[in-house]
């Protein structure tokens, strides 16, 4: 589970937990050395894993880092041998440390935010999904959940933003045909609005105060590693809301909220 820290990766991490899942927590932020100006943690979220029922494990990765990367699957490789699932939720692109944007257009924003959007974004994703393939191959069942976003018809937040994600959904797309034969899936994943920690504590929301928490990714999630017929949707971009009508399940309170559609 990437990106575990905090976010949509937590939320992930805790359901596969409850869900009885051996997690192998990752991401940057450590104890004592944490990211993007929050306290979150791996290894409080490996905690909560194993407090729900899991098995949490905490490795920090850097998954812009091909070193860090072959490192922990090789630790997975070691300890495992296989790997059932694999959720690639990083993302570098809202990171406080970046310089802000001088105005809304893509002309104005600093290179910087395409590096940190394709890098931490697109790029870690394939990279880890490189690694982690081999873990799944010989054994000719596996699935690759990658966390994206879109809006059909419109352009997602800005430009660079936009693009990232796409680049993601059309991954998606090859990695599904690619591994089609090799019994292993690939489905993109689309959260609406989320109330994670980071957006708690700015107050942000939506126009028409439509959010959901992060559990609601993690039951998707969920559903989709317990669908034994998951190759009939493999190469798909799929809102949550999507697969909660599909799946039937809910969000904490009970509701299915709607897809964000900016």
């Amino acid at each position: 589970m990437t990106g575990a820290s905090r976010g949509a990766g937590r939320g992930i991490a805790f359901e596969l937990g409850s869900a009885g899942a051996t997690v192998y927590v990752t991401g940057r932020s450590v104890k004592g050395a944490t990211t993007d100006n929050r306290p979150e943690t791996i290894e409080e979220t490996a905690d909560g894993v194993t407090s729900r029922g899991g098995n949490g494990i905490a490795v920090r990765c850097d998954h812009t880092s091909e070193n860090d990367v072959r490192e922990l699957f090789n630790q997975i490789g070691r300890e495992h041998g296989r790997i059932d699932i694999l959720v690639n939720s990083v993302f570098g692109g809202s990171e406080s440390s970046l310089p802000s944007g001088e105005g809304r257009f893509f002309w104005q924003r600093p290179l910087e935010h395409w590096d940190a959007m394709m890098v931490a974004g697109p790029q870690a994703y394939l990279l880890t999904a490189r690694y982690a393939v081999p873990l799944m191959t010989p054994q000719c069942e596996g699935l690759i959940v990658n966390i994206t976003f879109f809006i059909k018809d419109k352009i997602s937040g800005n430009l660079y933003y936009d693009l990232a994600m796409n680049a993601i959904n059309r991954m998606t797309l090859g990695m599904a045909k690619e591994l089609k034969d090799f019994n292993v899936s690939a489905v993109a994943v689309c959260p609406g609005w989320m109330r994670t920690e980071r957006v708690t504590y700015a107050g942000l929301g939506p126009e028409d105060g439509t959010t959901e928490t992060t559990a609601y990714v993690g039951r998707a999630v969920v559903a989709l590693a317990s669908d034994t017929m998951v190759s009939n949707i493999s190469d798909d971009a799929i809102t949550v809301a999507e697969l909660a009508r599909k799946y039937g399940f809910t969000d904490v309170d009970g509701t299915q909220p709607l897809p964000f559609e900016g």
